[in-house]
Formats: structure tokens, C-alpha cells, sequence
């Protein structure tokens, strides 16, 4: 584990598990919430409040999609779920390139055949840069394409945002797809309704599990038991945020990504699908902030 501190912030990393983020807390109280989730074998049961979505976000629909003529076949890595989900560096230890009281830098190779190419057929290298001040944590990501060939890729953030009954969420975007039975984005809308925190609300029960485009790249989240706002922002390419409020759970999955779910199999339909055609030694970079403040 390393733990970097600044001011009231205290951030524990689990470089083992994914490069996950264990920990994030203002004064002792929980920012991010460490969640176990069975359907993450690889974690192995251990809670994490967040981790990187590389070299994809969301879902590969039942596990496989075609690509410069070729098809491709990915294990599935989600428990009973059909589709394989959030791409390999979530299942894989990062390697700790830099650590210090406020600044840490986790590095991870993916090279087929000495790694599984049923994870991702392709060479990568992917990094994650955390920098810890008082008011904010600031991560910047990096994927680069060490493979002979090109390939689509993406990357997000899986943070697990702490919630409770007084919970309040504001973000702006212009479009959303829906999920359908089997999990994937079966058709857009113009965001309105339920679906709406333009204006910030209480999330109460809401349920949502959708994909948004268009967004202000801004999302704020009022705590008000621990009297702390919340603000992620990440600009392009994190065009998309997906949003997942389950039932009951203490948490909102709160994901700034370049991609739609399923976006590798939508790159001739979805004009803005997400995913960026790496050529080989390109990178594609992208800066995750979390702000926190006191609550008004």
C-alpha cells in the first residue's frame, strides 16, 4: 500500500490490485467508498474505492468484436455477467515507478503472448500519475500503443463515490443511452426526467445505469453528513461519463470515460462511440481531478 497525505486529504493506493485506490478521505470521513464486489475475481475480495478502466471502458458485448478484418475473443471477467467488462488493468498489479508523501506514479506493461491475450490482444503500456494537494487529488493517465499493429482504445475511472440518503448530484449533458435486459446501450435520448441533475438533486432512490454524451465535464457531489462537496472533472477525451446509482448501495459509480459501453463494436454506427485508433507508439493521455470542498 502507499498513502500520500495533503492537508485534511488522505489517499491510500493498492498498487497490487489493479492500481486501485483503496482509500480517499477529508478528516477521516470517506470521499470514495471501498466496495467488494464478488463478480471482480481478480480483485480477490478485496475492497477498493476506485480503479483505472484500461485500455477500454465499459463493455465488450458477449466478449468479442472484429477490427482491421480480424475477430477477437475475450474471457470473460465479470462473474456470470455475458460480456467481458472495464478492460485488464483492473486484473493486473501495477508496478510502482515513483512514491513519495504526496505524489505516486504506478506503471503497467501488457505484452501478449507473455501476457494473456484473451485479456487484450494487443500491446500496451498504460500509466497512472497521482498527485495529492490539499484541496484536490489529480490523476493523469497514460496509454500507449507498444504494439506492431493499430488498435482501438480507451481509457476511464472507476471511482465508487461515497453515498447516503442526503446525497445530492449536479452535472449537465445533452444526450444519454439507455441500457437494455442484456446490459448494453440500446438507444439515445435527449437527457430529461428523471435522468436530469442539471439543476442538482437529492438521488434518493433513483436508479440510473446509462451512459452520458455531452457532458460539461463536470460532476458535483454535496455530502452533506460530512459537509463536503465533491467536483470530478476531466476533460476530452473523457467525453462520456456513465452513471450507475444502484439500489440500496452506499455508493454512485461515477465514471468519466473517452468510451460508450460496447464501443468497440459500434465504431461504424456511433460517430462519437469514443474510441481513439492508436497507431503504434501513440499514446492517448487524459487527467482525471477530484476537488474537494466544504459544503456550502
Amino acid at each position: 500500500m502507499i498513502e500520500l497525505r495533503a492537508g485534511e486529504l488522505h489517499l491510500v493506493l493498492d498498487p497490487e490490485t489493479g492500481g486501485a485506490i483503496a482509500r480517499f478521505t477529508r478528516g477521516g470521513a470517506e470521499l470514495l467508498r471501498p466496495v467488494v464486489d464478488p463478480r471482480l475475481a481478480a480483485q480477490n475480495g478485496r475492497a477498493v474505492a476506485g480503479y483505472p478502466l484500461v485500455p477500454y471502458a465499459n463493455r465488450v458485448a458477449w466478449g468479442r468484436f472484429r477490427f482491421g478484418g480480424q475477430e477477437y475473443r475475450l474471457a470473460r471477467n465479470f462473474g456470470d455477467h455475458p460480456h467481458t467488462i472495464h478492460g485488464n488493468g483492473w486484473m493486473r498489479p501495477w508496478a510502482v515507478a515513483e512514491a513519495g508523501p504526496d505524489r505516486a506514479r504506478l506503471v503497467l506493461d501488457h505484452a501478449p503472448p507473455r501476457d494473456p491475450a484473451e485479456q487484450w490482444p494487443f500491446a500496451y503500456h498504460a500509466e497512472l500519475l497521482f498527485t495529492l494537494q490539499p484541496g484536490a487529488l489529480r490523476i493523469a493517465m497514460l496509454l500507449e500503443n507498444r504494439d506492431p499493429r493499430p488498435w482501438p482504445a480507451g481509457l476511464g475511472l472507476h471511482p465508487y463515490v461515497a453515498r447516503t440518503t442526503g446525497t445530492a448530484l449536479r452535472f449537465e449533458a445533452d444526450t444519454l443511452w439507455t441500457t437494455d435486459a442484456n446490459s448494453l446501450p440500446d438507444r439515445r435520448e435527449a437527457v430529461q426526467g428523471e435522468a436530469e441533475f442539471a439543476l442538482g438533486r437529492l438521488l434518493g432512490a433513483t436508479e440510473i445505469d446509462a451512459c452520458y454524451a455531452g457532458w460539461g465535464g463536470s460532476a458535483t457531489v454535496t455530502m452533506p453528513e460530512s459537509g463536503t462537496t465533491l467536483t470530478l472533472a476531466a476533460g476530452p477525451p473523457m467525453d462520456h461519463l456513465q452513471v450507475y446509482t444502484p439500489a440500496g448501495r452506499d455508493f454512485i459509480g461515477l465514471e468519466p470515460v473517452s468510451n460508450m459501453p460496447d464501443a468497440v463494436n459500434r465504431i461504424e454506427t456511433e460517430a462519437d462511440n469514443g474510441l481513439r485508433i492508436l497507431a503504434p507508439g501513440e499514446a492517448l493521455h487524459a487527467v482525471v481531478t477530484m476537488s474537494v470542498d466544504r459544503a456550502a
